[in-house]
C-alpha cells in the first residue's frame, strides 16, 4: 500500500514538473531554431547549459557534427549528433561551444562550413574557447569579442584584428561571444531576451533556478 501511494505521489510530482516546464517554455508565438555544433573534446557545460536555456524558452534544438558519428566530450560524455553538415536544415542560431578545441580549430572542413553557415543564420554564438574556432573561421576580425578569462590574451594574440573585451558576454549583432563555462548560460539568456523578449528569458531563468542578473 505504501509503495502504491509513493508511486502515485511521484507520478503527480512528475506531471506537475512537466506542466511547469511547458508553462515556462512559452509554447506558441515566436521561437528560435538552434543548431549546436558538436566535436570530439567539446565541453559538456558549453553545450548543455545553452541547450537548457534555449529548450526552456521553447526553442527547437538540433545537434550537428561533421558526421553523425558519436563524439566524446571533454569529461567523457558521449553524444551522437542528429545531423551532419550536409543535411542540417535552416536554423536561426548556430552555437559553437568550446572545450578541447585542438583538433576542431584546425579542421578546414569544419571551419569552412561554420563560415558558410554563419552567413545564413541570424546569430552565431560561441561559448568559452569556441571563440577560437570562430576566429579561425574568419568571423572575429573587427568585432568586439570575449572568451574565457584565462584565454583572452591568447585570443588577442591569435586574432589581433579582434577587439577582445573583459566581459562575460559581448553582443556584436550577428555575433555573440561569451566567456567560459557558465557564461554560456548568461549569453543564451541574453539572446532569448533579445530575440523573444524579457518575459521569456526570465521564465527560462526561473525554470532553471538560475540566478540571472541581466
Amino acid at each position: 500500500m505504501k509503495n502504491w501511494i509513493a508511486a502515485l505521489l511521484l507520478g503527480v510530482a512528475l506531471t506537475a514538473s512537466a506542466e511547469d516546464m511547458n508553462m515556462h517554455m512559452g509554447t506558441g508565438g515566436k521561437t528560435l531554431k538552434v543548431a549546436v555544433v558538436l566535436f570530439d573534446g567539446v565541453e559538456e557545460i558549453d553545450y548543455a547549459g545553452p541547450i537548457e536555456v534555449f529548450g526552456a524558452s521553447g526553442a527547437t534544438i538540433l545537434t550537428v557534427g561533421l558526421s553523425k558519428a558519436t563524439v566524446t566530450s571533454v569529461y567523457g560524455l558521449r553524444v551522437t549528433p542528429e545531423y551532419d553538415t550536409a543535411d542540417l536544415p535552416e536554423v536561426d542560431v548556430l552555437l559553437v561551444p568550446g572545450g578541447g578545441i585542438v583538433e576542431a580549430w584546425k579542421n578546414p572542413q569544419l571551419l569552412a562550413w561554420i563560415k558558410e553557415r554563419s552567413a545564413k543564420v541570424k546569430v552565431t554564438m560561441s561559448v568559452c574557447s569556441g571563440a577560437f574556432i570562430l576566429g579561425k573561421a574568419g568571423l572575429l576580425d573587427g568585432q568586439p569579442v570575449t572568451t574565457t578569462s584565462s584565454m583572452r590574451g591568447e585570443l588577442a594574440r591569435h586574432f589581433p584584428k579582434a577587439q577582445v573585451q573583459q566581459r562575460r558576454f559581448v553582443d556584436a549583432g550577428k555575433l555573440i561571444t561569451t566567456a567560459g563555462l557558465s557564461a554560456g548560460i548568461d549569453g543564451s539568456l541574453y539572446l532569448v531576451q533579445r530575440e523573444l523578449g524579457a518575459d521569456r528569458a526570465k521564465a527560462a531563468a526561473g525554470y532553471l533556478e538560475y540566478d540571472w542578473r541581466p
